[in-house]
């Protein structure tokens, strides 16, 4: 076949002549088969026929070759209708400033090299699916009015989506970021879809970013660190099952409803920072593994946290920084709280941090007892729309004030075994109480049998009266230093012999005195053990 034969073939992509020795055109024809010149000339004309007709711009498979600016080498600042699907660019390709009216199609197109859309408007749609970016790419000051759709793109390099305006969907499903990214002072006014990414750079910065609507990170992975400090999710914020390799920075700016960390794995020793100024809103780590992680939370009042089921063990935390905001608690779910207070405190023990483990098993305990407060039991009515003619009564009934005033009880006596000083407390109570009833009463010894009003009744029997002396002036100022002396060696046991309880109502409370402070004094004991390494 000759050359002229060859020429006259019609290129199987669109139809025109095949270009030189090749079976396709100019335009699709491979990076060996043209030159750069040629291929820009014939471009130029293809671009001047479609302004000319008002048509809508096919590139599709097209190989461009060389560096282009399509502003400047093409006289271009409005595409209409451009669609790009297929096409290769082998060089550096610049877009910047370019104003694409109506649906924009860049379907599984490769760029090969450095790529820029910077301030670019797309009014319509942009499509990108499947589409593969070997070399940089920055959109930094891009608009995009309609949907931007990048499901499965690949950024193979550094990406940089700065600045930006998403007034429409934001679809990054399934897409790769092998590099670094950048989404720092971007605004995503609608849905923002990052479910299944891949962040395999060294960091991904979503830096002071807005998002408008639900932002999706369903499963994302985050090879490198993650930064979004500043950032603001004004609604739901979903980080389900999403994996953090690196550190993790959510000091945000402010969210709205839910943060949601469900499930989510990191890796051991790395840092995961959460911080908000807002007063509301919940941040879920259900089920999240978070096993030897660094977890520090900075939050004000009204923003609350649920661990439930959680894998906590060895994960560095605090209870100030949790202190007033587990989700159970403040939700008045008193039994699901008593399980997250058992989580953090045993994450506390493998920690070694004792104030923190004491402060977790208080808790669970305090849960324990106003899940059978009768406050409790009538908003349990309300919520299953129960009703009960004597609600108080069947709160009896049901045993539940028993539970509820032993458990305040055990709570002020000695804290549940973790404060010994309500039991140091309740001693000193006790030692004045009876020594109050004692001077009442009054106490003998073996030579002065009886102290009691304003006699002393001696082993002869002659009574001394006191008050005709001066002596005393009320009996019970009088008796009490010797009753407040004699109480306290009974509450010890020590019985010296040097008083006695006198018959009747005094041995009744000298025996419940000394029954009681062997009991306080074994209380103590084992107070003092736990707290000091007993546990």
């Amino acid at each position: 076949m000759n050359k002229e034969e060859k020429n006259s073939n019609k290129c199987p992509i669109c139809g025109r002549s095949a270009h030189n020795e090749s079976e396709y055109c100019i335009f699709h024809a491979g990076v060996e088969e043209k030159t750069e010149e040629e291929f820009k000339k014939a471009l130029k004309e293809y671009v001047q026929e479609i302004k000319k007709e008002n048509s809508a711009y096919n590139f599709n498979k097209f190989v461009f070759i060389g560096f282009l600016n399509v502003k400047e080498d093409l006289n271009i600042t409005n595409f209409k209708n451009a669609s790009f699907s297929e096409a290769t660019f082998e060089g550096v390709v610049n877009f910047s400033g370019i104003k694409f009216d109506g649906d924009t199609y860049f379907i599984s197109t490769i760029f090969k090299k450095t790529t820029f859309f910077t301030g670019v408007t797309f009014e319509g749609n942009s499509i990108f699916i499947k589409t593969t970016f070997h070399g940089d790419v920055n959109f930094t000051t891009t608009t995009f009015n309609g949907e931007a759709d990048f499901k499965s793109t690949n950024f193979e390099s550094f990406t940089r989506f700065n600045f930006l305006k998403f007034n429409g969907v934001a679809d990054f499903r399934e897409a790769t970021f092998k590099m670094n990214t950048e989404f720092k002072n971007t605004s995503f006014m609608s849905i923002a879809n990052f479910e299944v990414v891949k962040f395999n750079g060294h960091f991904s910065k979503f830096m002071n970013t807005t998002f408008i609507d639900n932002a999706n990170f369903f499963v994302v992975k985050f090879k490198g660190n993650a930064g979004f400090e500043d950032a603001t999710f004004k609604h739901d914020a979903n980080f389900e099952e999403a994996t953090f390799e690196g550190d993790a920075d959510f000091r945000l700016k402010f969210f709205t409803k839910i943060l949601n960390f469900s499930k989510i794995k990191t890796f051991s020793g790395k840092k995961l920072f959460i911080r908000s100024n807002n007063k509301e809103g919940k941040i879920s780590f259900d089920r999240a593994h978070l096993e030897h992680t660094y977890l520090e939370i900075d939050l004000v009042k009204g923003v609350s946290i649920d661990f439930t089921d959680a894998l906590l063990n060895n994960t560095k935390i605090n209870r100030y920084q949790i202190e007033n905001h587990i989700f159970q608690e403040i939700k008045m779910k008193f039994h699901e709280a008593q399980e997250i207070y058992n989580l953090l405190k045993n994450n506390f023990n493998s920690l070694g941090q004792t104030e923190d483990e004491k402060w977790a098993y208080i808790k669970r305990k305090d849960m324990n007892r106003l899940l059978y407060s009768y406050h409790f039991y009538l908003k349990e009515l309300k919520i299953t729309g129960k009703k009960e003619k004597f609600p108080f009564l069947n709160w009896l009934k049901k045993g539940y004030l028993w539970e509820w005033a032993s458990s305040t009880f055990l709570n002020m006596l000695y804290g549940y075994g973790e404060k010994p000083l309500n039991v140091i407390a309740g001693a000193v109570f006790i030692i004045f109480f009876f020594a109050i009833c004692f001077s009442i009463i009054g106490i003998g010894n073996p030579e002065i049998i009886q102290l009691q009003g304003t006699a002393i009744h001696q082993n002869s029997g002659n009574i001394v009266d006191l008050v005709s002396k001066g002596f005393i002036k009320n009996n019970l100022i009088k008796n009490f230093p010797d009753s407040l002396y004699f109480s306290l060696i009974t509450f010890t046991t020590l019985g010296y012999g040097d008083f006695r309880p006198l018959e009747g109502w005094g041995r009744i409370l000298a025996g419940s005195e000394a029954f009681i402070g062997a009991f306080m004094m074994a209380l103590f004991v084992y107070t003092f053990a736990r707290r000091t390494g007993g546990r």
